[in-house]
This record gives structure tokens, C-alpha cells and sequence, in this order.
């Protein structure tokens, strides 16, 4: 039987805890994942190409990933790190594994020599032998900053060198506005679509922003997000306070009004409050409630049939 491709839109940590059960389970409903995956946090560092969701991604389909921190390399070391703030202590705050850098390096070699950031994951793809498509959304630069008090940051600083501490104003994205997105981006989201639990502000709204994406999800036959939230809480990261700085609705309810134009189903967490569902459906989005935590691989089994039956 012919499979039909879904394009998933993912982003780091908040998606990686659904990326391998759908990988796993999607196959068995003839549907064939293929996940696209945020540029906007992508930064240089250690003289190398970081691309933290990108890897997380390619990872986790490859059985890599650190399941305990939800980044990086299971039983990675940290030598290179440990030594390198021994020289520079200041700009030694970026976690980055043994391993992790090798896989920098070689995407640092291969960027010098003129090749795109999609062949080269697809070349990474390849190389740790995954079955699955991993689709960075741009091949150009897109940087996301995060104006704080203290002044703007790029959002792996915000985030991790400073632990998503300080007071956010506003988000702003650079280079977004000239960047396209990759062919196979809208080839994966010509029919139906899947928009993983991720941070909207940083993580999603990066992709969704790109030219023609939007316009390309609006008329998919099936488009289906689940939220990130529950009640005004977000299940991780900082998105509560990104979209407090851009005066969203920080909620299930502030997520559904930014996919509005194009989403068609809504899976919310089974608690979630009833007068949020219905101003949900108000917006013309069917709302489903169902348990979006994942404690086990029966509650993996479980959401991946759920979600391939509403497809």
C-alpha cells in the first residue's frame, strides 16, 4: 500500500518526546512522517554551526538521544567543553558533547565548501541511517532575539546562557523576512499536516512565517496541532513568557488564535478548562480533548493511533 506523507512541524525538546513514537507507529496507519524541523535558533559557537533542533531531531530518529535532558547524545562526554573553559570560561556556557561537536564540526567543514543546510542533514540522514526525512525549514539564516532589560540576546543565550531568567519585552526574528523555505517543506505540507507541542513563539511560528507556508497550510485537506499548554502553563520552555511579550493569550486558546487561519483540529490535554475548548470551537477549530502526557510506550502506542485516525 502507497503511504501518504505527513508533514510534521517540530521543534526542539517540547516536540523530541513525540518524534520517535510517531516515527515508530505512523508507518503501521500507511502514513509516512516527515519532519520539519525550526532553523530560527540555529547559532554559531565554538567556531562551529550549532543547529539545536535540527539535531534533536535527527537523534532522536536515530535512537541517540539523551532522553533524560532531551538534547544532545546518550553517555556523551564533555571534554572538549571542560577544556575550553579552562581557556575561556566566559564563553563556555553552551553544553555541547563530544560527539554533538564532531557532528558541528562536519556540517561546519561541509557549510566552507558550499553545501546547503538541507543536503547536508539529508547527507546526515544517510550517514546514521534513518528512514525518516528531516527537513530544516530554510537553508537561509533565520536568528531569533530576545529583547530583555538587560538588553537583546540570541535565544540560546536568553535560554541557556542565562536560564531563561530575565524579563522578556518582545521577540524579534532575523533574516526571516528574506529567507524561503525549502522546496520539500511545502512539498510534506500539500495535504496533511501535524503541528508537534512546541514553543509557537520560537519554535513554530519561525516556519509557519516563511513565504507561502501559511497560504500552503490553508488549503491542506488535514491539519492538526496539539497544544503546548495546559491551563496558562506551558509543559516546557519559556513560551508563556514569549507570548506574554507579544500580548498572546497565554494559554491553549492564545495558540489556537495564532494557527487559526489554517488549523482544523485541536487535541488540548484531557483537564483542560471547557469554556477555553469552546472559545476554541468558536474559531472554527474542531477541539479535542484527550492525555497528551506520555509516561510510557503504551501511552506512545496510544496517541500516535489516536492522532492517524483523526488524519
Amino acid at each position: 500500500m502507497t503511504k501518504q506523507k505527513l508533514g510534521i512541524f517540530c521543534g526542539g525538546s517540547g516536540s523530541s518526546k513525540f518524534v520517535r513514537p510517531l516515527s515508530l507507529y505512523l508507518p503501521f496507519h500507511s502514513l509516512e512522517p516527515c519532519f520539519i524541523v525550526n532553523v530560527a535558533d540555529n547559532f554559531w559557537h565554538y567556531g562551529v554551526y550549532v543547529c539545536p533542533d535540527v539535531d534533536i531531531t535527527t537523534y532522536c530518529l536515530s535512537g541517540k538521544l539523551d532522553q533524560k535532558t532531551g538534547w544532545g547524545i546518550d553517555g556523551d562526554t564533555r571534554n572538549f567543553v571542560r577544556n575550553y573553559a579552562l581557556l575561556n570560561p566566559d564563553e563556555a556556557w553552551f553544553g555541547l558533547g563530544d560527539s554533538d561537536l564532531a557532528l558541528c564540526y562536519r556540517r561546519t567543514e561541509l557549510l566552507s565548501q558550499g553545501w546547503k543546510l538541507s543536503k547536508i542533514t539529508e547527507y546526515f540522514r544517510e550517514r546514521l541511517q534513518i528512514k525518516e526525512e528531516i527537513i530544516p525549514a530554510s537553508d537561509e539564516s533565520v536568528q531569533t532575539y530576545i529583547l530583555t532589560k538587560g538588553g537583546k540576546m540570541h535565544l540560546q543565550e536568553f535560554w541557556v546562557k542565562n536560564r531563561g531568567e530575565p524579563e522578556v519585552l518582545n521577540v524579534e526574528y532575523s533574516g526571516l523576512t528574506k529567507a524561503r523555505p525549502v522546496p520539500k517543506l511545502l512539498e510534506a505540507i500539500s495535504s496533511k499536516v501535524l503541528i508537534l507541542p512546541a514553543n509557537p513563539i520560537s519554535s513554530i511560528l519561525p516556519t509557519l512565517n516563511l513565504p507561502r507556508v501559511r497560504e500552503k497550510l490553508s488549503i491542506s485537506s488535514s491539519v492538526i496541532a496539539i497544544s503546548p499548554f495546559l491551563g496558562t502553563n506551558a509543559f516546557s520552555g519559556p513560551a508563556a513568557k514569549f507570548m506574554k511579550a507579544k500580548k498572546i493569550e497565554c494559554s491553549s486558546l492564545g495558540v489556537a488564535k495564532l494557527y487559526s487561519d489554517f488549523l482544523r483540529i485541536f487535541l488540548v490535554h484531557s483537564s483542560e478548562d471547557p469554556s477555553v475548548i469552546n472559545r476554541i470551537k468558536e474559531l472554527g477549530v474542531e477541539c479535542i480533548k484527550t492525555n497528551i502526557i506520555m509516561r510510557n510506550r503504551s501511552d506512545q502506542e496510544r496517541i500516535v493511533n489516536e492522532i492517524a485516525n483523526l488524519i
